[in-house]
């Protein structure tokens, strides 16, 4: 997830870096991108599971976790998913313990898979072919900031996003021996985003009040590669590498100052394009008998992010000085009940933020780490109903204002397939 920041706020300086900057903190720029990072889950059996079916993905999110993973379906399949979302920050002023904590939060509901994936009839082996279109990344957050009175001198703030990146795909997965799978999907990335900060002191006989609001659009081309071996009855093992990604980011912007009831107003757009290098997924997943067991490593370096437009390339040392490499734990498991077609699953999901902590008001206290359970009922053999739910929480400090703030996310994913 992009890391929300309460900023010491400079005007003239977040207009002439609009497209790429959120706001300013006491010690210098920020490079705050909201496309990298952020991974939203996709699918009640992926989720339910922490997103650990790299090696045994087994539905129409194979689009997404691993292409090769389409071969395991043998007959046409319909798949779509809805999600349901609770984004939380409470923030707390150290220097004041007695002080009221501020908080704030909001929840979206949306569309978070649907796919259709159809077998190809073969002389040997098996190719099955999947279109569809997945909610991959969330840019819903929020954080707020209340420092109450230091003398006659106040603070409030308000930041919040929304909106998300989603891939519009069409993938192919391939036997190529009876114990090895081979898939490919290629991707369209299309996305938005609306971000509001809003922020007001009181002090000095000065009553300052900013209020910046950015919408963005994002475009993008990509691809996946996957593959997936099944090593012995037991154990499978998966990989997928994703390619690096030129993305299109188009931004219009809108500042409001109001210093002393005096109103200013400034209005723009930008574009710019911004690279993501590779990513990285290998997986082994243990199956005895009806139970399975998965665990997952993810790998991406983020500080490799590049701009690419002339007149961002001066930036790329800060931005790729602000980011750092980012490993992926994740464990999940599935113990079908075949005589009541109940699936009963669960996991964990170590995901370290990928920022290096260069900036004192930006701290990591504790990092990003979620739970997550869920259920799956097969209804006449034909239906699989899904649903899961997963939280997930991290920790930031601001060394500036000496406030701590915890981010929570509350998600429940319903999904259904059905094959013919």
């Amino acid at each position: 997830m992009a890391i929300p920041r309460l900023l010491k706020l400079s005007i003239m300086m977040t207009l002439l870096f609009a497209a790429m900057l959120y706001a300013q903190s006491s010690t210098g720029d920020t490079f705050n991108e909201s496309s990298a990072d952020n991974f939203f889950g996709v699918g009640g059996r992926a989720v339910g599971m922490s997103e650990a079916v790299t090696a045994s993905v087994l539905d129409g999110t194979a689009l997404l976790y691993n292409p090769a993973g389409l071969v395991r379906v043998k007959r046409p399949e319909f798949y779509g998913a809805l999600s349901h979302e609770r984004v939380k920050c409470v923030s707390n002023w150290l220097a004041a313990p007695g002080s009221r904590a501020a908080t704030d939060d909001f929840t979206k509901t949306r569309l978070n898979s649907l796919s259709l994936t159809v077998p190809v009839p073969t002389y040997r082996g098996s190719l099955v072919l999947a279109f569809g279109v997945n909610r991959a990344k969330s840019f819903d957050r929020t954080y707020t900031f209340a420092s109450g009175t230091v003398g006659i001198y106040t603070e409030n703030a308000l930041e919040q996003a929304t909106g998300g990146v989603r891939e519009w795909s069409a993938g192919a997965g391939m036997e190529i021996s009876p114990h090895l799978a081979v898939g490919t999907t290629l991707i369209y990335y299309r996305g938005d985003e609306d971000y509001l900060w809003d922020y007001q002191s009181e002090g000095d006989f000065v009553s300052r009040h900013y209020i910046d609001e950015i919408s963005s659009t994002y475009s993008g081309i990509g691809i996946r590669l996957g593959m997936i071996a099944e090593v012995n009855p037991y154990l499978t093992l998966g990989l997928t590498i994703d390619s690096p990604t030129r993305f299109r980011i188009k931004q219009d912007y809108s500042q409001v100052t109001i210093i002393n009831g005096i109103r200013d107003e400034s209005v723009g757009s930008y574009e710019y394009d911004l690279q993501h290098p590779f990513s990285f997924n290998a997986g082994a997943a243990l199956r005895i008998a009806t139970f399975t067991l998965e665990g997952d490593v993810g790998y991406t370096d983020w500080s490799q992010l590049e701009y690419k437009s002339e007149a961002d390339k001066p930036n790329n040392k800060a931005l790729q000085k602000y980011y750092s490499d980012a490993v992926q734990f994740r464990v999940g498991a599935e113990y079908v009940i075949p005589q009541y077609g109940v699936v009963l699953r669960g996991g964990f999901k170590h995901d370290p933020l990928p920022i290096a902590g260069t900036l004192l008001s930006n701290q990591i206290e504790k990092n990003r780490n979620s739970f997550s359970a869920g259920l799956g009922f097969l209804i006449d053999r034909i239906v699989m109903l899904d649903i899961a739910y997963a939280r997930a929480s991290y920790t930031l400090y601001d060394g500036g204002r000496d406030v701590s703030s915890k981010y929570t996310s509350d998600r429940v994913l319903l999904s259904v397939g059905y094959r013919i």
